[in-house]
């Protein structure tokens, strides 16, 4: 959703006379995905703040392009098109020349006013940004073109529709109620729920356009299971440096094993390994530690329980009463197989808890779909 790719219009057309078998590496730019660290603090500190209640981040499509005019001006000039990598692929499919763009992505990027549905084109033009390279941006479900050949089976002339954000369709896969919020954690984590209005700005919440004319009101934590995972690995570390061997899964047994008691303990663990995006600068710690509670068991602990309280420190309990939310609707690998996060949204949240495992992406893309095609799947 963040991420950004530039691309000419022959690479389109390559793909439908040769299916990219000829060299492309000047018809198209590597993706810069939202993992893209060059747009640091200090150089986002020099650009123009947008007009959008959403915040502009390191990793995202507007900002990478601020880096490479600066930067790589080479990029820009060799490119006439831009979008995210699904848009590419939308793109392709329908042989088209200029992207199309869902209010998902180009929120995204940052410099996108959701109310007014348009670029701040304005405040870009007067920081000599390549206004040019933005798509155009249409609503979620929109229908852009048609399959321009038949292609693994699927007819020539199907709809296509306009890339959706992942997020937005992870989410309408799996609530079917506006009084459910959903905490999806894999390797980030995620504290979502649908609301009809935008309403006064958390430092950890944000407004993204949703399905519509709805938000997703969402609080998205750079620390989920990789902070676990990141744990563990050093774990593996330290044992491997004293000479000793213990495969990954035994050790995650272990661990869990060894947590299945409540550990009512002093030690606090603020495992913001990978920062959040709200607040760069502010990193994990140790907090309390004594002579009693420095142990492998509750570190471990505190690690589960310290990821589930920046969730509910991004995204206060309060929020969720004052939205209507009876009920939390639990996904992602991390807490199927991890009782004790699951123990600790429970209690920590103070509302009913529903596990499942996440419904794919694409099938909520499917149901995106069919609101504005009914007839496709009569």
């Amino acid at each position: 959703m963040h991420g950004i790719v530039f691309w000419n219009e022959n690479f389109v057309q390559t793909f439908w006379e040769n299916d990219f078998k000829n060299d492309t590496e000047k018809l198209v730019s590597s993706l810069y995905t939202w993992q893209d660290a060059r747009t640091d603090i200090t150089f986002l500190s020099k650009l123009p703040k947008p007009h959008s209640h959403l915040n502009t981040y390191s990793g995202y499509g507007c900002n990478t392009i601020f880096w490479l005019k600066e930067n790589q001006p080479e990029i820009l000039n060799n490119f006439k098109h831009c979008g995210t990598i699904q848009d590419l692929v939308v793109s392709i499919l329908c042989n088209q020349g200029k992207p199309i763009m869902s209010t998902h992505n180009a929120a995204s990027w940052g410099y996108f006013d959701v109310i007014d549905c348009s670029w701040n084109t304005d405040i870009l033009i007067e920081a000599n940004f390549p206004v040019h390279l933005l798509p155009s941006v249409v609503q979620p479900g929109i229908n852009v073109g048609t399959l321009y050949e038949t292609i693994y089976q699927i007819p020539k002339g199907i709809v296509v529709g306009v890339a959706l954000g992942d997020l937005q369709c992870s989410v309408i896969a799996t609530l079917t109620t506006m009084t459910d919020a959903i905490i999806n954690i894999s390797t980030s984590a995620q504290v979502a729920f649908i609301t009809k209005t935008i309403e006064t700005q958390y430092d950890g919440i944000e407004y993204f356009p949703y399905f519509d004319n709805h938000f997703l009101a969402v609080a998205a934590s750079l620390n989920g299971g990789n902070v676990i995972d990141f744990f563990v690995r050093s774990v593996l570390s330290w044992i491997s440096a004293l000479g000793l061997t213990i495969t990954e899964d035994e050790l995650w047994n272990r661990l869990l094993h060894l947590s299945t008691e409540e550990h009512l303990t002093t030690l606090i663990v603020n495992p913001l390994i990978f920062s959040e995006r709200h607040d760069p600068t502010t990193f994990g710690s140790l907090i309390n530690i004594t002579n009693n509670n420095f142990t492998l068991p509750e570190i471990f602990s505190g690690f589960c329980k310290g990821m589930v309280n920046n969730l509910l420190k991004m995204m206060p309990r309060e929020i969720l009463l004052k939205a209507g939310i009876q009920r939390i609707i639990g996904s992602g690998s991390v807490i199927t197989r991890n009782h004790i996060i699951k123990k600790e949204i429970e209690h920590c949240f103070n509302l009913p808890l529903s596990v499942k495992m996440p419904e794919d992406s694409a099938f909520g893309v499917a149901l995106a779909l069919l609101k504005n095609n009914p007839y496709l799947f009569n």
